[in-house]
This record gives C-alpha cells, sequence and structure tokens, in this order.
C-alpha cells in the first residue's frame, strides 16, 4: 500500500526524531511504500532543525516562517500528496497504537477515524485536573454542536488526532476553508455528505496535559469565528 503520512508540528524539537524512528520501524515492519510530509508550522523553538536531521528521500517538509494554523498547514500538504490514500496524525504520534489497525481498516473504508465517544472507548484518567475538565466541557459543547447542525454521526468527536482517508479526483476539486483547527468537520463532512464509506475506531485514551491551546487567549476568538463560519459554510 501506499501511503503518504502528514504530521503538523509547532514547538516540538524534543520529539521529532525520537517518534520519525519510531514511525520508520512501523512502516518498515508493514512494507508501506511512505511518502512522509511534516509541516513545521512557525515553530518558535528549534523544530526545523531537528526535521532538517531526518536524511530520506521519502521525507518532504514544509516550513512555514510564520504560524498560519494547524489546518491550513494540513491543507498545504494535502496540495502536494501524490497518492491516495492519506494518513494524518499528529507529530506526537497519538493512538500510534491504533496506526495498524487505521491502515487495515482503509482497504475497506473511504474514511477510517479514531473516536473517542464510542460507547466502546475507555477514558483512562483516572482523576482530572482543572484544564482536563474545561479542556472535556469545551470539546462536548462543540461536538454538541457540530452534531446538531450537521449531524455528522460521529458522537461529536471530530478532533482525534489519527484519521486516514482516500483522496480521490473528487475530493482534490473540493475547497476547505479552515485554518486552524476545524479541517477535520469538513473532512468528515465531505464523506459523509458524498455516502463514501466510514469507520469509526473505538480506543483507550487520555487526555493530554499538553496543548498549545491557550484558554484565555486572544486568538480563540479568532478559532470561535472560524468553529461558526465552517459550521454556516457547510450548512448551505
Amino acid at each position: 500500500m501506499q501511503i503518504t503520512f502528514i504530521i503538523p508540528c509547532y514547538n516540538a524539537e524534543g520529539i521529532i526524531n525520537k517518534n520519525y524512528k519510531k514511525l520508520y520501524k512501523f512502516i518498515r515492519e508493514k512494507k508501506i511504500k511512505e511518502k512522509i510530509i511534516y509541516i513545521n508550522d512557525g515553530s518558535k523553538d528549534k523544530t526545523i532543525r531537528e526535521l532538517k536531521k531526518i536524511k530520506s528521500k521519502n521525507v518532504e517538509i514544509i516550513n512555514n516562517k510564520f504560524n498560519l494554523g494547524k489546518s491550513k498547514s494540513i491543507i498545504k500538504a494535502l496540495k502536494i500528496a501524490k497518492t491516495k490514500n492519506i494518513v494524518l496524525i499528529d507529530c506526537d504520534l497519538p493512538y500510534f497504537e491504533y496506526l495498524k489497525t487505521v491502515i487495515r481498516n482503509l482497504n475497506k473504508y473511504d474514511l477510517v477515524t479514531i473516536n473517542r465517544k464510542l460507547k466502546s472507548s475507555v477514558n483512562l484518567d483516572k482523576r482530572k485536573n482543572l484544564y482536563k475538565l474545561i479542556r472535556n466541557l469545551i470539546s462536548n459543547l462543540l461536538g454538541f454542536l457540530v452534531e446538531k447542525k450537521l449531524k455528522l454521526n460521529v458522537y461529536g468527536d471530530t478532533q482525534a488526532g489519527l484519521k486516514a482517508f482516500k483522496m480521490n479526483s473528487h475530493f482534490k476539486k473540493n475547497s476547505f476553508i479552515s485554518k486552524y483547527y476545524f479541517l477535520d468537520i469538513e473532512l468528515i463532512n465531505f464523506f459523509k455528505k458524498n455516502k463514501y464509506e466510514i469507520k469509526l475506531i473505538p480506543v483507550k485514551f487520555k487526555v493530554s496535559d499538553k496543548s498549545s491551546i491557550k484558554f484565555f487567549a486572544f486568538k480563540n476568538l479568532k478559532i470561535i469565528l472560524e468553529f461558526f463560519r465552517v459550521l454556516n459554510k457547510i450548512d448551505n
């Protein structure tokens, strides 16, 4: 199977090479013909230096001089991807133990995505700190609004950091408008609206203590406005 792995990065200097080796080992074991596209989204640390240490003809690096947003960075990578099969995974390789399952299901389904809201998924967090509680509240609220307006049938979970899909000519003609974090909503909507086959994968998970999103930053206003703009664009 030929797969392009698209991996957005922001301030990830400490994990780049370790996780590349981890992914490379998986690719070799599964005999995947790969292309890996890393996007350094205007990191303020030495992420780009660490990426440039990777010496492989199958690795391509997109270096955004300024922070454009996760979704916009992925869209840039999609425009240059040449394989039909695409895997989107965050640079910390979340749900890596499910990557084999996701790829295997890509043989049968058009979109395969991790889903933490399925009844068979398990939240392993025994205790939730204030950050996790607020993050969970916001996630549930956004998920509720998405399902209420778009009825995507994903139980409100659109933001998991691992999904895979088939990119056909119809997909390439579609226009995505997300800049920050809502490309996932547009992707799921595209496959549902066009009646493609979607597979949800249940997982055992923990909510990360780390995030580039700061709850009280001014940027959040732009993110909220984009959220409703994406919903309105899709709904029309």
